[in-house]
């Protein structure tokens, strides 16, 4: 009886820790200077990183815009977060050209209240350059960056548009959002915008990380009051003590 209720316990704690997930989808997809290209996590074509939840590509050239790489990490569960990072994009064209990025991942761990995003980077000889990023979350956990602007659910947050104005200008821009869901959801992450000629984009970061509810006082209740079973079921098995006289 006594492990019976250890094991009641343990089930009733267990229930308020969301369970593990699905295997989750993490991707991107990219437009750039009119030339599109994309990768799925753990496709031996285009991601050099065999773990699971990192996409990382190599130095590549796409419309005349190199790409010295980049890194997509999915975290799901405890932490739940999306980021995305280039690490330099340099126009090597004779005129100015466009770039659109979407990063995609699903089944990320509810329940959720609120979502924090952040986006850094540097434009390096880019004066006139461009950026906007966005940022979304969906409670139907739809796959998002099936193209450069699939973005399923609700936008959480965008930093308009932000112009370089000088030979090296850096960005930074942080939010807030209220997201609530108690399932599974997806969440994806958008860069736009123009590069001039000669110009790069150094060390783009984009993150969005998930606040988890902390558990109701109902929940914790339950818990509570398996615990004081298991301590009343073990107080009955402790043999009675004889009075000294």
């Amino acid at each position: 009886m006594q492990r019976l209720a250890v094991a009641v316990v343990l089930a009733v704690a267990g229930g308020l820790v969301a369970a593990p997930s699905a295997q989750a989808v993490l991707q991107f997809d990219a437009e750039i200077n009119g030339v599109s290209f994309g990768c799925v996590d753990q496709d031996a074509a285009c991601d050099l990183n065999p773990a699971v939840g990192t996409l990382q590509t190599g130095a590549n050239v796409f419309g005349g815009v190199s790409f010295l790489g980049s890194s997509q990490t999915q975290t799901v569960g405890a932490g739940n977060a999306l980021n995305t990072t280039s690490f330099q994009i340099t126009n090597n064209n004779v005129g100015t050209v466009s770039i659109q990025f979407a990063v995609g991942g699903t089944d990320f761990v509810g329940p959720v209240t609120s979502l924090s995003q952040s986006g850094s980077g540097t434009f390096q000889n880019a004066i006139g350059s461009t950026i906007d990023m966005t940022f979304y979350a969906d409670v139907a956990n739809a796959q998002g960056a099936d193209t450069p602007t699939d973005f399923p659910g609700a936008l959480q947050a965008d930093s308009g548009t932000i112009t370089a104005t000088l030979l090296t200008d850096s960005f930074n821009f942080n939010s807030t959002s209220v997201f609530s869901d108690a399932d599974l959801y997806s969440m994806t992450l958008g860069t736009s915008g123009t590069l001039t000629a000669g110009g790069s984009l150094v060390g783009r970061s984009q993150a969005q990380v998930a606040i988890n509810e902390v558990p109701e006082p109902a929940s914790l209740a339950i818990l509570g009051g398996s615990l004081v079973v298991m301590g009343a079921m073990w107080r009955r098995r402790r043999p009675a003590r004889t009075a000294s006289v």
